[in-house]
């Protein structure tokens, strides 16, 4: 493989891999990065995950990973500029951002997997705070992030990284400083008018509201099934729901109704001495008893900005925390969810925490947490800013794994595969990316997943072993467990019991042999290599 980058790059020893893997979320590709040594996942804050260019180079030959990547190491005296969408993948034409910055401060500077993003390097240090712009497309990093890379140089740029001449300073005010906030108090702030919902918003929002059965059961006309003893009754009901989401706009609630299933020629009878007809009356009572109204400026946002969380509430902006969060991973389980993730404090310090879903379920909880390991990390909002923090973090790009409680062997995705809090092997010794112990029921380790796997010779001679050992007792009971290991799983299907069915009847020797037999065949079947180190286990 020839590759060739800067010896400034080259000698460190902060190199991985990655790799394209698809998100769960959203069908979209995740670049994953891996420990060249391990193949395990890497840290971009945790130096023992990264290598030599050499152990990168050759853990990409050997395991097919997409690409190689570099991590920009805290104190490290280098800083990456990264500019996404920034150049023409077929011409090559660079737009304007790219040209100022390489016309004036030329360096180093590599064209991104894409083809259509640059990765320029600079020797030095940030500038400031804050480390990326949306709006121009210009990121900046010094550390606890990486870049992948291609050893694929821009035409006409150096082959070597520049000192920063000042370079940082520029990129840094003109292309990522945020000009939005000036830190001036509320009063200043700009005010604006936040425009009711459009008809087809407020049956978007009505249909995935709280109530959203009942309120289709009503528009579809099916009052009856939403239980109204009368149509008259579903009839002023949805009329409040859309007194609500309209902030009771009458015109705006009639022309929806006449939309509806329960519009009927009734609605434009004359219904009073005064000439009002029933739908006229009906929209006027909905319009007396309905309080609270829906407003955009109920929406509170979760944002990101300078390192914070900060909460709007109509006009109010605050911060909530002095940190954001870097999704690690989430490991979604039947009946709770495990998030790890590193926490980045404004003063750039990084901690790797796992939560619990629990660990959102009030504010001292969440707390506790957060001051689980330092005093570094704070959070100044209430319980309802909590609850919004947590939306906003489930929307996150998470790396999504199915959890299980305990150590072994499980069905999963039409295999039956070993899980363990390292991992999970299936046959034929593939490592399975999407299934893990969840930390929380680690209560026993094992080393399964290091071993090296056992050769048939080997497995030949353990058994010999096992099947001359002199006291009967203590080997029918390994056997027994042995084969439990990969039978028990298929009989747990068939809600069958194996400890129950091989000691039963006194015939715990006679079974035992059987379901070896079994065993034997199942190894021979699957030709599984890894799975044999399951034997180490007992």
């Amino acid at each position: 493989m020839s590759i060739s980058f800067p010896k400034e790059l080259a000698d460190r020893k902060q190199w991985i891999c990655w790799r394209l893997e698809p998100n769960t979320k959203d069908g979209k590709d995740s670049k994953i990065p891996y420990n060249p040594l391990t193949g395990r996942k890497a840290s971009s804050t945790n130096p023992n995950d990264w290598s030599t260019l050499d152990d990168a180079i050759a853990a990409k030959e050997q395991y097919l990973y997409t690409g190689l990547g570099f991590v920009f190491a805290k104190g490290g005296g280098l800083v990456g500029v990264d500019i996404d969408h920034c150049r023409d993948k077929n011409t090559g034409e660079l737009n304007d951002t790219a040209k100022a910055i390489l016309e004036r401060f030329p360096s180093y500077t590599e064209i991104s997997p894409s083809g259509t993003g640059l990765h320029i390097f600079y020797k030095g240090e940030m500038p400031a705070k804050g480390n990326k712009n949306t709006k121009t497309g210009v990121e900046m990093y010094t550390h606890s992030r990486y870049f992948t890379m291609t050893g694929d140089p821009l035409p006409g740029t150096p082959d070597s990284i520049a000192e920063d001449n000042g370079a940082l300073a520029w990129i840094h005010d003109n292309y990522i400083k945020s000009k939005k906030r000036s830190g001036k108090s509320k009063k200043n702030r700009k005010n604006y008018k936040l425009e009711p919902l459009t008809d087809e918003e407020i049956l978007e929002k009505a249909r995935t509201a709280e109530n959203h059965k009942e309120f289709n059961l009503l528009w579809e006309g099916k009052w009856q099934e939403a239980g109204y003893p009368s149509q008259s009754e579903a009839d002023i009901a949805l009329c409040c729901m859309l007194a609500f989401w309209s902030g009771k706009n009458k015109e705006q609630m009639d022309r929806l109704f006449r939309k509806s299933g329960l519009f009927r020629e009734k609605w434009d009878t004359v219904h009073h001495a005064s000439g009002a007809t029933y739908g006229q009356e009906t929209l006027d009572k909905a319009i007396e008893v309905t309080e609270n109204v829906y407003s955009r400026e109920s929406e509170s946002v979760i944002f990101e900005h300078e390192g914070r969380y900060y909460r709007t509430r109509g006009e109010s902006v605050y911060p909530i925390t002095n940190f954001i969060i870097q999704p690690v991973e989430m490991i979604v389980s039947d009946d709770e969810t495990q998030m790890t993730a590193d926490l980045v404090t404004t003063r750039d310090e990084i901690y790797r925490q796992t939560f619990m879903t629990t660990d959102f379920n009030n504010i001292q909880k969440f707390k506790n947490i957060l001051n689980r390991r330092t005093i570094s990390l704070g959070y100044f909002g209430s319980e309802g800013d909590l609850e919004l923090l947590k939306g906003y973090i489930s929307e996150m790009e998470w790396v999504r794994k199915t959890g299980v409680k305990a150590l072994g062997i499980y069905e999963h995705g039409g295999r039956m595969v070993y899980v363990s809090t390292d991992g999970a092997i299936e046959a034929g010794g593939s490592i399975v990316e999407d299934i893990v112990q969840l930390d929380k029921y680690k209560s026993i380790t094992t080393d399964i997943l290091i071993f090296e796997p056992l050769t048939k010779e080997q497995l030949i001679m353990l058994g010999e072993w096992l099947l001359s050992y002199n006291e009967p007792i203590k080997t029918v009971s390994v056997m027994a467990r042995v084969a439990g290991c990969f039978i028990k799983p298929h009989l747990k299907n068939q809600a069958s019991s194996f400890l129950i069915y091989c000691l039963s009847e006194n015939k715990a020797a006679e079974k035992v042999i059987h379901w070896s037999g079994l065993f034997c065949r199942y190894f021979h079947a699957v030709k599984s290599a890894r799975l044999h180190r399951l034997l180490h286990l007992h």
